[in-house]
């Protein structure tokens, strides 16, 4: 594809001596003073990318976007835009690579730049692959692919290979089959030299890279079709190594795809030719490899973590410069040491109260976990039995808060980059109020204060849709706040009807406390992350970010919460939330069953020795229930081949493979055992990568033991002992 004129020499009509000051530095646009044009340097760009110096790239990206966009050259502002995007999805920044995507696509498509919107649907559909976004990407691949035939582009076949990744990481062999069969056919019939290129790096290589790609997908396709039978091995072993590492070089997946080629030679090895001793080679190769892209993955993770960080502030800094750029230029530069102190003194500001944050995130951290090691050495030393409960109790105490607090941080950072998806499941209303007593109520009692509720009476049989975790922590969150401010006197919680339908239901819901109160002047910031310090009382504690949490998660119920305060008097906290109702008569399919109707024989998969021991301490209450315990994933495959089991409780994150690899390699041999996630991991993406890999259900630690009761039953009345469903010494 040739760049259309217009993305390249575009007329610059005012201020080239203040652009040639602007960009003599990073020479991305380049100013012709006889010629009174300018240009993108797209060459100059591609060579910061391709050495990784991502943060010039993306702050002098920012700097063209401000000039085209104050100079409304709209071909430079598009092309400025897509190149952010694509730098931004090198980062995995996925979220704002998507917005400036889809602002450079409006641009074009306003322009009618079939080009420019050829190239950026190209990378837009590789930004929702990364992102493991299929149904965005199933959505705009058609229309991509669509353009680049018309444009007869080289993209063409490399949106075909991100199709190809898609089939191969949502495991749709058949589908996977028949694209790479295609793309080899079509992609071995072209003359590519012969193809309009867009401003993608083209190596004269390309087609050959291609064509390597298309066949060592194609050869995992052949072999799962072959449902892992010797004969579907052969395009496995026509591939060369050497030739697959040129090929794969510049993929983020190198050693991955690598870890996976030799893996499946260990297959073959081991199963379908039973060479033991080839068979051991490959696999320390695949694991060799596997162990390196881990470690990679960890460093760009760590990597992109610290340059979105040192964007955002530089974006902080563009943005009070851009304000100062919008007054007249004489003025402005009359003024301008003035405001760069202003700016700096903001940004200090800025620093000043994160450093407050975290000096009192550190000491509400350490607070419960001294209080949790010192109470355990008392536990353990005193010998009357009614003081070791009294220590007991606020032991659960300590660690009920800490538990809260952490909760509190990772919802903080999550709810900062992805909405909260509400898993909506019928409960009842007391149910839910009785979890969150049982969670504050030593809190309270070591405080000397009332905890009273009063709830409006419903059908027994009525049950309400709700997400059990995130409402929960709306009241935790509520009753911990009026219990931290409230020095004596009680905390109340009410459950209003207000208002009801055939089909659902709206309840009030109001914590009332005997408080310290909040003053008028401090309403605009108690629901504030990192400004509400001005609403904590000196004589109390507190993170800051409850009320937060509780306001966000709120939003996700679309409600909103507010309150009513006298200082010194006390507190109400109020909201009101609409809920769809169902009747526990037509939910007999989604009412777990609790008790057991057979015995289970259950695996523990974990390599914490103490988690081990309390999940398996947890599996002896469940009647009928035994189990088995293995701290090693290579060792849990091996042991689940050879033995028979009802159920797998899967750790997440261990040291030689992780829950998901292990969960992978289950699945080749047997399809149907239930396995279960045991993590302290809970997020969207953890959900999804659960579900690809082939896990049932996660279950999120700390968990309640009666609701871990019914998830283990409701899975262990379904069917008994699952074996092997593929003989392994017949392939």
């Amino acid at each position: 594809m040739k760049p259309p004129k217009s993305s390249i020499i575009i007329t610059c009509l005012t201020l080239l001596f203040t652009v040639s000051l602007s960009f003599s530095q990073g020479h991305l646009l380049r100013v012709n003073d006889s010629s009174k044009a300018c240009s993108f340097n797209t060459i100059k760009l591609n060579l910061l990318v391709k050495n990784d110096s991502l943060y010039k790239a993306t702050t002098l990206l920012n700097k063209a976007i401000a000039f085209s966009e104050k100079h409304n050259l709209k071909p430079t502002q598009a092309k400025a835009y897509y190149s952010l995007a694509k730098v931004l999805t090198k980062m995995s920044n996925y979220k704002n690579a998507e917005i400036y995507h889809l602002k450079a696509l409006d641009i074009y498509t306003t322009l009618n730049d079939e080009e420019g919107r050829n190239a950026v649907l190209s990378y837009l559909i590789h930004n929702y692959l990364s992102e493991k976004n299929y149904k965005k990407f199933d959505s705009l691949y058609p229309k991509a692919q669509q353009i680049s035939k018309q444009l007869n582009s080289e993209l063409y076949f490399f949106n075909l290979e991100h199709k190809i990744k898609r089939f191969y990481y949502t495991r749709q062999n058949k589908a996977l089959l028949n694209t790479t069969n295609f793309a080899i056919d079509t992609l071995t019939k072209v003359d590519f030299p012969s193809l309009n290129y867009s401003d993608r790096p083209i190596e004269s290589d390309t087609k050959k890279t291609l064509l390597q790609s298309y066949k060592f997908y194609n050869s995992i396709a052949n072999i799962e079709f072959a449902d892992y039978k010797a004969e579907g091995f052969k395009l496995l072993f026509k591939l060369n190594e050497n030739e697959l590492k040129t090929a794969f070089k510049t993929d983020n997946d190198f050693y991955r795809k690598l870890a996976s080629f030799n893996y499946y030679k260990y297959l073959y090895y081991a199963e379908a030719n039973k060479n033991l001793d080839s068979a051991n080679k490959y696999l320390l190769k695949s694991d060799t490899y596997k162990y390196t892209a881990l470690a990679n993955y960890e460093n760009r993770n760590s990597r992109n973590g610290a340059l979105i960080y040192k964007i955002i502030n530089t974006e902080q800094r563009l943005s009070l410069a851009k304000e100062i750029s919008k007054k007249d230029t004489k003025a402005s530069q009359l003024f301008i040491n003035e405001e760069l102190i202003v700016s700096n003194n903001k940004l200090l500001e800025i620093d000043k109260d994160r450093l407050e944050f975290f000096t009192i995130l550190s000491h509400e951290l350490r607070t419960p976990i001294y209080g949790i090691t010192g109470l355990a050495t008392l536990v353990n030393q005193e010998d009357d039995d009614t003081k070791r409960q009294s220590y007991l109790d606020s032991l659960i105490s300590s660690s009920n808060y800490l538990s809260i607090l952490i909760d509190n941080i990772l919802q903080a950072n999550k709810l900062r980059f992805e909405e909260k998806s509400l898993r909506l499941k019928p409960d009842k209303i007391h149910k839910i109020i009785n979890h969150v007593l049982s969670t504050v109520k030593i809190a309270a009692k070591n405080k000397g204060l009332e905890l009273i509720t009063k709830i409006d009476a419903s059908e027994e049989a009525e049950l309400v849709l709700i997400d059990k975790v995130a409402f929960s922590q709306i009241l935790i969150n509520l009753a911990y706040n009026a219990i931290r401010y409230t020095k004596e006197g009680h905390i109340t919680l009410l459950v209003v009807e207000k208002a009801r339908t055939s089909k659902d239901v709206t309840l009030r819901f109001e914590v009332n406390d005997t408080s310290i109160g909040i003053k008028e002047k401090h309403r605009s910031v108690v629901f504030s992350a990192f400004e509400n310090k001005a609403f904590l009382h000196k004589n109390s504690s507190g993170s800051g970010l409850g009320l937060h949490i509780v306001k966000t998660l709120l939003k996700s119920h679309g409600a909103d919460i507010d309150f009513i305060s006298e200082p010194g008097k006390g507190t109400s906290f109020f909201f009101e939330v609409t809920f769809n109702i169902v009747l526990a008569l037509n939910l007999k399919e989604s009412i777990p069953v609790i008790e057991l109707q057979q015995e289970m024989h259950i695996l523990i998969v974990d390599d914490n020795k103490i988690n081990l021991l309390i999940t398996k301490k947890n599996i002896e209450k469940i009647q009928g229930c035994t189990c088995e315990v293995i701290s090693n994933g290579k060792e849990a495959i091996s042991i689940i081949k050879n033995k028979a089991f009802d159920l797998i409780l899967m750790d997440i994150n261990m040291p030689d493979m992780d829950g998901y690899d292990v969960t992978k390699h289950i699945r080749m041999f047997n399809p149907d055992i239930p396995i279960l996630a045991l993590t302290a991991l809970n997020s969207a993406e953890i959900s999804t990568k659960a579900e690809e890999a082939g896990i049932n259900q996660i279950i999120t630690k700390p968990f309640i033991f009666e609701d871990f009761k019914a998830t283990i039953s409701s899975f262990g009345n379904k069917r008994k002992h699952y074996t092997a469903t593929i003989d392994l010494d017949a392939i």
